[in-house]
């Protein structure tokens, strides 16, 4: 598995409504910047994109329509090396947000260990 390669990216449309905003469309940004978008309602529909910019001048050019970004999915942990010298320390990669995969704190963590 690729560890430098970035994980798809969940987001939620949102327009102002009458007691407040509503959520219109959900859909995810892939690894290679390509997007897929579901529409909610009544006659859902599901479309895809070459990429988030060319998605956001189509359907949030009212400058109402704005895009909320949903926390990623838990990083499962990177298990640590069979045999690990005894002066080495062992760290684990970054995740591709430039985290520790294992807690989610800046990278390098010095206090995720083996």
């Amino acid at each position: 598995m690729n560890t430098l390669q970035r994980q798809a990216r969940l987001f939620r449309l949102v327009r102002p409504a009458a007691p407040g905003p509503r959520m219109v469309a959900e859909g995810a940004e892939w690894s290679d910047g390509a997007v897929a978008l579901r529409w909610l309602g009544r006659w859902s529909s599901t479309s895809t994109w070459d990429g988030i910019e060319s998605l956001l001048a189509v359907h949030a050019d009212d400058g109402d329509t704005c895009l909320h970004w949903l926390d990623p999915p838990p990083v499962r942990p990177v298990a640590p090396p069979p045999e690990t010298p005894e002066r080495a320390v062992w760290l684990p990669a970054p995740a591709p947000d430039g985290r520790c995969s294992r807690c989610g704190r800046p990278w390098p963590c010095l206090d995720c260990g083996p």
